[in-house]
């Protein structure tokens, strides 16, 4: 004669079984990456847009051989967008949107705009105190932080020759994964692997 299992230790049981599924499922959330957004849509228009080749400078691979892969988690492919560049000229850009351990909402661009030293009058190609000249880089780059609202920006400044060549990580200031050292290491090495020569073509008969 079988002995009947006690209530109270059938009842554990199911708990401890549906315990081990919810930690299961929990963690398999933490550690499958997650899938990278598109960067914001841009108000300016592509037809508004000089095309300088922006997606042609820095591939998605790599970018990916060049992030620490414990703060990124995932990086979407880049997207062509119009944006407002620093010297008041609108610059082609590629946008990347990347997740990471702390937020889902971070972007990298890379824009490259003219370089345009005089407009009415005015130097807007001046680098002032907020930047510092990276050492021995060349072509020569300055490296640069922003805050704007609740978005902490940190940038690039490569000038390669006619254009300036902007690589910018944007996060949002309360769930930075990327700090500034990491930040500067990360942008010079997406700056040594960027490929200049797309933005201004060598002219062929």
């Amino acid at each position: 004669m079988k002995a009947k299992k006690s209530p109270i230790k059938s009842f554990f049981a199911r708990i401890v079984v549906l315990l081990i599924i919810l930690a299961t499922v929990a963690g398999l959330y933490f550690i499958t990456p997650k899938a990278a957004p598109p960067p914001p849509v841009s108000k300016i228009s592509l037809t508004q847009t000089p095309d300088y080749n922006a997606c042609q400078i820095i591939s998605t691979e790599a970018i990916k051989t060049t992030y620490f892969a414990d703060l990124v988690t995932g990086i979407s492919e880049g997207v062509r967008a119009g944006m407002n560049a620093p010297n008041g000229t609108i610059a082609d850009s590629c946008g990347f949107g990347f997740t990471t351990a702390k937020s889902l909402d971070n972007n990298l661009f890379v824009e490259v705009y003219p370089y345009t030293a005089t407009i009415n009058g005015a130097n807007k190609e001046m680098v002032d105190a907020s930047w510092s000249e990276v050492a021995t880089s060349n072509p020569k780059a300055y490296f640069g932080k922003d805050i704007d609202g609740d978005t902490i920006i940190y940038k690039l400044r490569v000038i390669p020759g006619g254009k300036n060549v902007m690589f910018e990580i944007r996060q949002p200031l309360l769930e930075r994964a990327i700090d500034e050292p990491s930040a500067l290491d990360f942008l010079v090495g997406l700056a040594a692997k960027a490929k200049y020569d797309v933005v201004d073509p060598p002219i062929t008969d």
